[in-house]
């Protein structure tokens, strides 16, 4: 019986005819890939519970033959955080969660910097993105510590606004939904991915977490581009300490399976996985995001409210209903989308970092789908992405100019060199070799080199995302180091310099 069942799963999974269902799109997706300089796209449609097409195209890493094709594998980023929403749904629908329970429920350990906050915390406030945290993304990315120690150190990152005031996106509260549903259900976030959704799905090749990256077979590598010329970094983004907020690896023909699984209310080869009111309360708004006119494509006008509900984005496509959730990684991007009142579902996914092409594929197939008048999304946001790109150019040419008369740091090499700590982003170390300093924290490695006013330059970085930062030293009336300050984002770092005082251990705070 095990047999047949599974037989007839494979047989729903396949593409029913190799012809592209929407005339043109094999040679819009080839022309848009040269036109974005993206090296490979791992592409599949979903229509009434049918797997209608998935096909790869182009190239696993630059440079070589090595194909892509439907079960090839990409990082998802962020496209992961609707499968730990669902698990917390799948809690929910066994009795083990509520949605309105505080998270210290779960976790008792957890602390926000606001005691209010703190104690009135739910997973709906943290699926929803409303905790009033701004991201404090290097308090984990390329951090190298455990899980943990990122939950523990959110204590140390202050509100940006207030509780429940308005959507900020933030990672490290799915990673804390994440961990509390593995915890009720006395497992590993990876497990419960893998035993409550891959297996029953028959996402047969996909991981929660890559932590042997080398030992995947058929996975892109990921690329960044630099002033037009395409790159292949040394390795995957490392997110095992924020996996639920985004580490699953995944392929087209697997992804397919789950928008399969989403668009059937809960069910999957006529069995029920969660109660439909727990995964309805998933696609439901939760939270307003912000205005419209502006929902996607880099300018799309196609979209006019913009809402969030729990690991999915809650908006309407030119009239439709739309469920649509990107990913981005070091090295990828994703997006994946459905139109539920069409029963259409379409996953995109990319082996190149910040790339707008899988949200402009996604939205050009709903536009075949809904009759929309023809369009060339992909021209018209290239063409204002490029003159953006020139605006960037032109400004690092005058940067670049004012290096050639940076002339030494203001304090010797030496100065400079030492330990810097913060509670939140945790250590750096500062080493003098050879004559040249380079900075070291957690994965990230790279030489300073003066700029100008004792502003240094840190990179290159092993980075498609974050080539290099300008770090700023502080300096007390005695000339002496105290501290170092850099900017990621939104993202305001600053660690002051650690004494090697005898018994002293960590920084404030801790």
């Amino acid at each position: 019986m095990r047999m047949q069942v599974a037989v007839a799963l494979a047989l729903v999974a396949t593409p029913l005819a190799a012809q592209e269902p929407y005339p043109g799109l094999d040679a819009y997706v080839t022309n848009a890939m040269a036109a974005w300089k993206v090296p490979g796209i791992g592409l599949a449609i979903v229509r009434n519970d049918s797997v209608i097409y998935a096909k790869g195209y182009g190239v696993q890493k630059v440079g070589t033959k090595l194909a892509v094709d439907e079960r090839t594998l990409f990082e998802i980023g962020s496209s992961s955080k609707s499968f730990t929403a669902t698990l917390v749904a799948m809690m929910v629908s066994d009795g083990k969660m509520r949605w309105d329970d505080p998270v210290t429920t779960y976790l008792p350990s957890f602390r926000l910097y606001d005691p209010v906050a703190n104690a009135e915390l739910t997973l709906r406030d943290a699926l929803s993105h409303r905790s009033g945290l701004a991201r404090g993304e290097l308090s984990w990315m390329a951090a190298g510590i455990s899980r943990e120690e990122v939950l523990r150190r959110v204590r140390f990152l202050r509100p940006s606004w207030g509780f429940r005031s308005r959507w900020g996106y933030q990672n490290i509260m799915y990673l804390a939904a994440g961990e509390a549903a593995a915890k009720v259900a006395g497992s590993t976030w990876e497990d419960l991915v893998q035993q409550r959704i891959f297996n029953p799905l028959g996402m047969t090749t996909s991981v929660p977490v890559a932590r042997t990256p080398d030992k995947l077979v058929n996975f892109a590598a990921p690329h960044g581009l630099l002033r037009d010329s395409v790159f292949a970094l040394a390795g995957h983004m490392n997110i095992d300490d924020a996996a639920p907020a985004g580490a699953i690896v995944s392929s087209a023909r697997d992804m397919a399976q789950w928008l399969r699984f989403q668009l059937g209310d809960g069910t999957f080869g006529g069995k029920r996985l969660v109660s439909a009111a727990a995964l309805r309360e998933t696609h439901t708004p939760q939270m307003l995001m912000g205005a419209g006119g502006g929902g996607g494509g880099g300018g799309d006008s196609a979209t006019y409210f913009n809402t969030y509900g729990f690991g999915w984005m809650v908006q309407d496509y030119r009239g439709a209903l739309m469920w649509q959730h990107g990913g981005n990684t070091d090295g990828m991007t994703a997006a994946m989308g459905m139109l539920p009142q069409q029963k259409l579902g379409v996953v995109v996914l990319s082996n190149m970092a910040g790339a707008a092409l899988p949200d402009i594929l996604m939205r050009w197939i709903f536009d075949r789908q809904l009759g929309a008048p023809m369009r060339d999304l992909s021209a018209t946001t290239l063409a204002r992405y490029r003159m953006q790109r020139q605006r960037a150019d032109s400004m690092e040419r005058v940067q670049l100019a004012g290096r050639t008369s940076a002339g030494p740091p203001p304090l010797p090499l030496t100065a400079y060199a030492g330990t810097y700590v913060d509670s939140l982003y945790g250590e750096g170390t500062i080493a003098l070799e050879n004559g040249k300093l380079f900075f070291a924290r957690g994965d990230w490695r790279g030489p300073l080199e003066h700029v100008a006013y004792g502003n240094f330059r840190w990179g290159p970085l092993p980075s498609a995302v974050v080539r290099e930062l300008i770090v700023k030293f502080d300096v007390n009336v005695e000339g002496k180091v105290t501290g170092m300050s850099f900017t990621v984002g939104a993202d305001q770092i600053e660690m002051r310099r650690k004494e090697p005082t005898p018994g002293r251990r960590g920084g404030p705070g801790q």
